[in-house]
């Protein structure tokens, strides 16, 4: 019974660490697609933005110098209470308002900005948060490739930790890009398919008009990528097209993290099935694809991997099922070395890596939570001066 027990345990851990190992290994060994303005249709930029009135300026500024005539940006300034309106229109954006206080959050305004596309669509709708900044050829390239593959496109939408920021919001930051990017270009690699992430994604237009944003989740834009997917629309990865926000204070970045990461375990006991469903109807990639959900934050999976292994020890000794955990151990360390090494040096320095165990124990509790006191409602994450 005990040997049934430790391999059942074994398994159960090991399995989540070699979806991310081999995440991690696909993504570091992926080619790398090359920034270019490309054959882009006309299309138009919808920035859902709510009392951005500090950032605004840059952000639209960095998108209207991307634009040709034919393309437009369109700001939904949405229930605020500062200038972000009279700024972004001041800039030359076409600007919306929205009030609405009991119906708050991105998904409620990007609805509500649907109707005014509607009166004069472009082939490509991109979807651009009002902290973000494109990188040169951004726009068009993720414009480009939407309409090539007739599919969604999500470009790397990546966080840059301001200077002097605090080792937390480091390693935060390279959690980011584990996830955003190399994880990214792993699946695209093993699945052909990629997870929308809520800023630099394109749609076609024939797409965006009848997608329905579940603007009460947490995490609308996951959600509607694994929709998409189960109803077997192409959503794809575009890392030539990337996207840049400054990381939020200290404690910006633990309300912030806290919403995604509830938003993203919702979204696992919500979608997983759906997509193992649907990968034994046809749609074998799928099955990948709900893997990848299973995987739990990273902080989350190294502490049930910790304490699985100590059990196991204390139950088997040293046993086959405790030689399974250790080269899931072994593989999961080289992955995200790996993961590291090419791509995260500049956001995290070699220097920083120490701090990785303080940034697990700050961010714990926060994963805990979802147990707890599980984040419920859409709350916006507080920017820097």
């Amino acid at each position: 019974m005990i040997a049934v027990v430790t391999w059942l345990m074994s398994i159960g851990v090991a399995l989540p660490m070699l979806v991310l190992a081999l995440e991690c290994f696909a993504g570091s060994l992926a080619r790398r697609e090359r920034p270019g303005a490309g054959d882009a249709p006309p299309f138009v930029v919808l920035m859902p933005a709510h009392d951005e009135a500090r950032g605004i300026a840059r952000s639209v500024r960095s998108v209207i110098t991307q634009l040709r005539a034919c393309d437009q940006l369109v700001v939904i300034a949405d229930n605020c209470t500062d200038d972000t309106a009279g700024i972004a229109r001041r800039m030359g954006a076409a600007v919306f308002e929205r009030h609405d206080p009991e119906r708050r959050g991105k998904g409620y305004a990007l609805e509500f900005g649907r109707r005014f596309i509607a009166a004069n669509p472009a082939q490509i709708v991109i979807v651009l948060d009002a902290d973000c900044t494109p990188a040169p050829y951004a726009l068009r390239h993720l414009a480009a490739t939407a309409a090539k593959r007739h599919a969604v496109a999500q470009g790397a939408y990546l966080l840059v930790p301001p200077p002097g920021a605090p080792a937390i919001v480091r390693v935060s930051c390279f959690a980011f890009l584990v996830k955003n990017l190399v994880r990214q270009l792993g699946l695209r690699r093993l699945a052909g398919v990629a997870l929308l992430q809520g800023s630099g994604m394109a749609f076609p237009y024939s797409i965006f008009r009848r997608i329905e944003w579940n603007a009460a989740s947490l995490v609308e834009d996951l959600d509607l990528g694994l929709r998409l997917l189960c109803a077997g629309e192409a959503v794809v990865f575009d890392d030539g097209a990337r996207f840049y926000s400054e990381a939020s204070s200290l404690q910006g970045t633990g309300s912030q993290r806290r919403r995604w990461e509830h938003g993203m375990l919702q979204c696992m006991l919500d979608f997983a099935p759906r997509l193992a469903l649907a990968a034994f109807h046809g749609r074998p990639h799928l099955l990948f694809v709900a893997s990848t959900l299973l995987v739990p934050p990273t902080v989350l999976l190294l502490a049930v991997a910790t304490a699985g292994t100590a059990l196991v020890l204390l139950l088997s000794g040293l046993s086959a099922p405790l030689l399974v955990l250790l080269a899931s151990w072994l593989a999961l360390g080289t992955g995200l070395f790996a993961a590291w090494s090419i791509y995260g040096r500049a956001t995290l320095p070699a220097r920083s890596l120490r701090d990785v165990f303080g940034y697990a124990i700050w961010k714990l509790p926060i994963l805990l939570q979802f147990v707890t006191r599980r984040e419920r409602q859409w709350v916006r994450t507080e920017r820097e001066p």
